[in-house]
């Protein structure tokens, strides 16, 4: 049975050209193809994928590995609430999987993994957390552009979605707010 929910309400129609899976309320679910699905309810390639992703990520396997985790559920669990972490804006698969870098999920502060698979609940991506340190090793927009190699115009949208992401106004409160997470 899948359930729709006002889950995806606030996420722009575009997410729905990859798969964002998440955690929401102690749950894995799965976005893909405009459907909103818990995750042991999602079509088995969709599953098959995000097992794969899994399985394939050595480093925070090892990690959990490390910490005491050992029961498969468990570390599966583990892993999708801090490594693919919250429903945000970019989907986590497309080709392959895209994690959150700060995990919008993370809220528990006694966590002995917070800060090394997850983050400190911004829900930035790989591609934005590169974007403000090109934008602060630059002398302008430009110049970030160009260390990073993209248009212009890709910088200026990344830095608006940050905006709303951070919950600032500018790009001086955004490079606050991102030194204070430790980007």
């Amino acid at each position: 049975m899948t359930v729709k929910r006002n889950l995806t309400q606030n996420v722009p129609a575009g997410i729905f050209s990859g798969i964002e899976a998440f955690w929401y309320q102690e749950e894995k679910w799965v976005i893909a193809h405009g459907t909103t699905y818990r995750f042991h309810e999602a079509p088995s390639t969709i599953q098959q994928q995000i097992w794969k992703a899994f399985y394939n990520d050595k480093q925070s396997l090892a990690y959990l590995a490390k910490i005491g985790l050992s029961k498969h559920s468990e570390v599966f669990d583990r892993w999708y609430q801090c490594v693919v972490g919250g429903l945000d804006h970019i989907p986590d698969f497309g080709q392959k999987l895209i994690p959150d870098a700060y995990n919008n999920m993370c809220d528990d502060m006694q966590c002995p993994h917070r800060g090394r698979l997850c983050g400190c609940a911004s829900g930035l991506k790989n591609i934005e957390v590169e974007t403000i340190a090109a934008l602060k090793s630059a002398k302008n927009m430009e110049q970030a552009a160009e260390a990073i190699h993209v248009s212009l115009p890709a910088i200026k949208s990344r830095v608006a979605i940050m905006h709303e992401k951070l919950h600032v106004s500018n790009s001086v409160a955004m490079m606050a707010r991102a030194s204070e997470l430790g980007v």
